[in-house]
């Protein structure tokens, strides 16, 4: 019964648009009733032990509370991270960047736009780094069908700059959290193939007949001291966020807790410099709860399949199964197009046992990643421009899905060929 309601929540959460219900709702719908089953019908359940045996455990209230408190550290470090993007936005950090785009032919905005949406999402994440340049290109591209595709480009862009940074995706972030990565080595191993992905799709797009010509930027119509007060409050910002994995790395603490550190600061500096009474109200109000919501009812979904031992027989099947995992994690990356990845990557950290710093974790964080470009619906980035602009899934497959496959092999291609570089 659990894995039944599992699955038909798995559908409504995919074919969202189809059946016109809200991700959210089957999402906590879905991991009340997987645990209300286990503990009303006292299903057994289990807790891995350091050897990846399976314990027997007398109370699932119990472990739904530890499942609770580890699904905790990524909800809290969410709410974190977007309360610091909400500040941004509230001063125009964002709309800051537009001085930036300084060139007056198509093509070099094209790499300008791209490079900006890679390096911004491996610091705020690639959803709000698509959501940022939606609106900063609204105001410079004001061609509809020209602007689809230089979203198309960014889509890839800030899907291939959050995977090598452990704040740039969710789903890397599930993987740092999780003690499956450590922000030195995920770097060392990812940031090479997020590159050539990003360099490589750009290119390739670069040579479309649309990006021939011409552009003319207007200059922005914020006044000087808008522009100054936004760049000061986004370079704090992006500080203060890329302080939360160094204070991680050198002093220990949790990322939830260097988040919200964070979070502490930013919001005494504007308070105090600003002189910003309504700071508090006005951040928490652009703080997305819908999505927080969605992601605690996925991690505790999964973790109720955990805990009565089914996604241990399922690594165990695949393990046996698949003749090596490189070839699983390619193709996770495959289906990460298709379905959420969130709930992928959720159920792989569930059903994998390797150490901290394996090459499959580092795979996994890759795919998992660039994976969702290939099709306009696999990706948060590529599901809010599809809202936000009105995107044609069937447009994003002919035109854009190609160049993303290529981007998303030839990093792939890099990752396998990496240890032969390391000799």
């Amino acid at each position: 019964m659990v894995i039944l309601i599992f699955i038909f929540g798995y559908l409504l959460i995919t074919l969202e648009n189809f059946f016109s219900v809200n991700k959210v709702i089957p999402s906590i719908l879905m991991a009340a009733i997987c645990w209300s089953l286990i503990i009303y019908l006292n299903i057994p359940v289990y807790e891995y032990a350091l050897d990846q045996h399976l314990i027997l455990k007398k109370d699932p209230k119990h472990l739904l509370l530890f499942h609770l408190g580890k699904a905790s550290e990524i909800v809290f470090f969410l709410i974190g991270a977007m309360s610091i993007i909400a500040i941004i936005e509230k001063y125009s950090g964002f709309e800051a960047l537009k001085e930036l785009f300084c060139t007056n032919t198509k093509r070099k905005f094209l790499w300008i736009i791209s490079i900006v949406s890679f390096l911004l999402s491996a610091i705020i994440d690639n959803l709000t780094a698509t959501m940022v340049l939606i609106s900063l290109l609204r105001k410079i591209v004001y061609n509809y069908k020209d602007r689809l595709y230089y979203l198309g480009v960014v889509i890839i862009s800030a899907n291939a700059g959050g995977v090598w940074s452990p704040i740039g995706d969710i789903t890397t972030t599930m993987l740092w959290i999780s003690n499956k990565v450590t922000t030195t080595h995920l770097i060392k191993k990812i940031f090479i193939p997020s590159v050539l992905c990003m360099i490589i799709s750009t290119l390739i797009a670069s040579y479309m007949p649309v990006f021939n010509g011409y552009i003319q930027i207007k200059k922005n119509d914020l006044s000087k001291d808008h522009i100054n007060r936004g760049f000061f409050m986004l370079k704090i910002g992006l500080f203060l966020m890329l302080l939360v994995p160094i204070l991680k790395t050198i002093i220990g603490i949790p990322p939830y807790m260097g988040m919200m550190f964070s979070l502490g600061i930013i919001l005494f500096i504007s308070s105090k410099k600003y002189r910003s009474k309504s700071i508090l109200d006005d951040t928490f109000k652009n703080v997305d709860i819908s999505s927080i919501l969605f992601f605690l009812g996925i991690l505790l979904s999964v973790s109720s399949l955990e805990s009565i031992g089914k996604l241990y027989s399922l690594s165990h099947w695949i393990n046996e199964t698949v003749y090596t995992w490189k070839i699983t994690t390619f193709l996770f990356g495959l289906i990460s197009s298709i379905i959420d990845n969130v709930p992928l990557v959720a159920a792989t950290i569930a059903m994998f046992s390797y150490p901290i710093n394996h090459d499959l974790w580092h795979f996994i964080a890759y795919t998992s990643g660039i994976g969702g470009s290939i099709l306009l619906i696999g990706s948060a980035a590529g599901v809010a421009a599809m809202s936000m602009e009105k995107i044609d899934f069937f447009w994003y497959l002919k035109k854009i899905s190609w160049i993303a496959l290529i981007g998303y092999v030839s990093g792939f291609v890099y990752l396998l060929i990496y240890p032969f570089f390391s000799l």
